[in-house]
């Protein structure tokens, strides 16, 4: 039994079973906290946190223009009091 290629086959059968027993409990211990509340928790903080930056471009987006719309009808009631005098 000294036969390198022997050890070799031993090792690789014995890594491919340790590896695939591992790849099966990392997927048990992840599917058993996946349903946790704090796993829950941290999706609805994601999303609420989406919908918080989506709302504040809406806002600043409807500030812009009514800033936009302000300094036209500033400009249009300068216009109008120099042409009136």
């Amino acid at each position: 039994m000294d036969d390198p290629s022997f050890y070799f086959w031993v090792g690789l059968i014995l890594g491919a079973v340790v590896g695939a027993l591992l790849a099966l409990l990392y997927g048990k211990l992840r599917g058993l906290f996946a349903g946790s509340e704090l796993t829950r928790l941290r999706q609805d903080n994601r999303t609420l946190r989406q919908r918080l930056e989506k709302k504040d471009k809406h806002i600043q987006e409807m500030m812009y223009h009514t800033e936009k719309i302000a300094a036209g009808l500033t400009d249009k009631s300068n216009r109008e009091k120099t042409n009136g005098q």
